[in-house]
């Protein structure tokens, strides 16, 4: 983990200087002094509201299993802070694994609502792209290079769901072969039956509309505090930016948490928000630059205070909750294993 940390710490080193190079710093740090603490308040109170939101949605996913407002918001939290910390996104099976810890949830049944719930922040953001060309807007290939690989990874998840509702024994065999051929002895054979679980929660989530129609509402609810909280940081730093832009850019901006980052997503949050705030919408350099040095490290103390705060509520270490983030296949397995004895 110190290897990854290191190799992504130095890439995202890359990333702040070439941020830096492409915005007037002084004029930056001028914006900066003159922030608005007020609405900077604000602007954290909505970001964390968002995210609670996200847990009343990820718990309406989990029905029938029964799990506590408070106990889902702080297995949410802990999992956004792992995200935040970790350059591999683990956060969501660590969150799979905590819900088996303090639940009793079998890992294939949590995975697929945690699954769906992350699909649910990307969708609108896919919609968006798709009406890009009506809108006339133009984006530069850097902009098209990142995207392009949070479109695939949607891409691959909407083809496999597609598959496993047409023939699901097929979507299970094609999904379970490559992690098979990188195992071997019991943990290989714990595979299929751990993905064959996980298929048949996704398709019973699927073919569930009362539950769609509601998560798709937290849906709607938690974009629009996204929307609000980036256009609160924008007023903190003294820029006025129309919420229409505000709301399609930040939902595109949200397509880029599904890639993996830097540690802390140092210098890739402030480059991707240049890259479509001033390439797409032409928001000042300055403005954008300042919003996001303000924004990215507020919301980084408050997701690592509220998430260390919620560990330790729940009787964890940070060290043991990353070894959960850290866990593969092969835990997920083992656990599905457990479960079964």
């Amino acid at each position: 983990m110190a290897v990854r940390a290191g190799i992504g710490l130095a890439a995202g080193a890359v990333l702040v200087v070439t941020f830096l190079k492409l915005v007037n710093a002084g004029a930056v740090y001028r914006d900066l002094e003159h922030l608005n603490m007020a609405v900077a308040a604000v602007c954290g109170a909505t970001f964390l509201s968002a995210y609670v939101i996200r847990a009343l949605r990820l718990r309406c996913l989990l029905l029938p299993q029964r799990v506590s407002v408070r106990r889902a918001a702080a297995i949410y939290q802990i999992a956004i802070f792992l995200n935040w910390l970790l350059p591999v996104r683990g956060g969501e099976l660590a969150m799979s694994l905590l819900l088996r810890r303090t639940n009793g949830i079998p890992v294939s049944q949590s995975l697929a609502a945690v699954s769906l719930d992350k699909a649910m922040d990307f969708m609108p953001g896919i919609a968006l792209l798709a009406l890009m060309p009506l809108a006339g807007l133009r984006f530069s290939g850097s902009l098209w290079v990142v995207l392009a690989g949070a479109m695939a990874a949607c891409l691959s998840g909407v083809v496999f769901t597609a598959l496993a509702l047409w023939r699901r024994e097929l979507a299970v065999s094609l999904l379970a072969r490559p992690i098979e051929a990188l195992l071997r002895g019991k943990t290989r054979t714990r595979v299929r039956p751990f993905i064959d679980g996980f298929t048949r929660t996704l398709l019973v989530l699927l073919r569930t509309p009362r539950i769609l129609l509601v998560a798709g509402a937290y849906t709607c609810l938690a974009g629009l505090l996204d929307g609000a909280f980036c256009w609160l940081a924008f007023r903190a730093v003294g820029a006025s930016v129309p919420v229409l832009v505000v709301l399609y850019g930040y939902t595109l901006f949200n397509l880029s948490f599904i890639l993996p980052s830097p540690p802390g997503q140092v210098g890739s949050n402030e480059l991707i928000g240049l890259l479509i705030f001033s390439g797409v919408f032409h928001v000042g350099r300055t403005a954008v630059g300042a919003m996001f040095l303000f924004s990215h490290p507020f919301t980084g103390v408050l997701m690592a205070g509220i998430g260390l705060a919620c560990l330790s509520a729940m009787s964890l270490t940070l060290r043991s909750t990353l070894g959960f983030a850290e866990a593969g296949p092969t835990t997920a397995g083992q656990s599905t294993a457990t479960e079964g004895e």
